[in-house]
């Protein structure tokens, strides 16, 4: 994690927040699973002021829902879930991905390739959240380059990080390696302002995905 700098509080309540995601990712907590304020707080020395605020940082990012007169539940996505999810990204982000090729500035295609570059280089360590937040980077460079901010605005909340970190955590390597090529080929056919290409891609990359994605927790599932 990026060192973090403000008042204590603050780091109080990051040091929250990075332990329960940290804890959820390594499967500490399980889907549905209750976090009562009274609980975290015993639990990481410190008052429920700011184990609330993480808890709201955490809902923002898809980790966790807050549940009227229930608090804090781990989020479980159920497959027909994950599915919707990528089926209706990939109708909006293909529709975003020809825009941007037609409005697309040098510099969007420049960070486009640096993000990538960035995902190759740390592809095999295993870091899956680094991935994620650099695929979730990648999806919204496109987006803005599209400048349509209503397509901008409906999108980044279907990329809550938490679920992107568990999409990434679920794929096998192969998936992954089809993921980083078809990112190559947006690229190319964004910089050459083909809009026809860039979304024919863009709507293969995500079903493609929600496939894979979907195939993988159902045999897990049910093995």
């Amino acid at each position: 994690m990026a060192e973090r700098r403000g008042s204590a509080k603050e780091r109080t309540v990051d040091r929250v927040y990075d332990s329960v995601r940290e804890a959820i990712l390594a499967g500490g907590h399980s889907g549905e699973e209750r976090l009562t304020e009274e609980m975290l707080a015993e639990r990481y020395g410190v008052s429920r002021t700011p184990v609330r605020a993480a808890l709201q940082k955490l809902e923002s990012d898809g980790f966790v829902d807050m549940i009227p007169r229930v608090g804090a539940v781990v989020k479980r996505r159920t497959l027909a879930e994950v599915a919707e999810i990528y089926e209706v990204r990939s109708l909006l982000e293909s529709h975003a991905a020809g825009l941007a090729a037609t409005r697309r500035r040098n510099e969007d295609v420049d960070t486009l390739k640096r993000l990538q570059d960035d995902m190759d280089r740390i592809g095999g360590n295993g870091d899956v959240e680094g991935l994620s937040t650099l695929n979730r980077d990648f999806h919204t460079v496109i987006l803005e380059a599209s400048g349509n901010r209503t397509l901008l605005g409906s999108t980044t909340r279907l990329m809550e990080i938490g679920f992107l970190v568990h999409t990434y955590g679920n794929l096998g390597r192969r998936d992954v390696a089809r993921s980083f090529t078809e990112h190559r080929n947006l690229i190319e056919a964004i910089g050459s302002r083909d809009a026809e290409w860039a979304t024919s891609i863009m709507r293969g990359h995500l079903l493609g995905t929600r496939n894979a994605l979907t195939q993988i927790m159902s045999d897990r599932r049910t093995g």
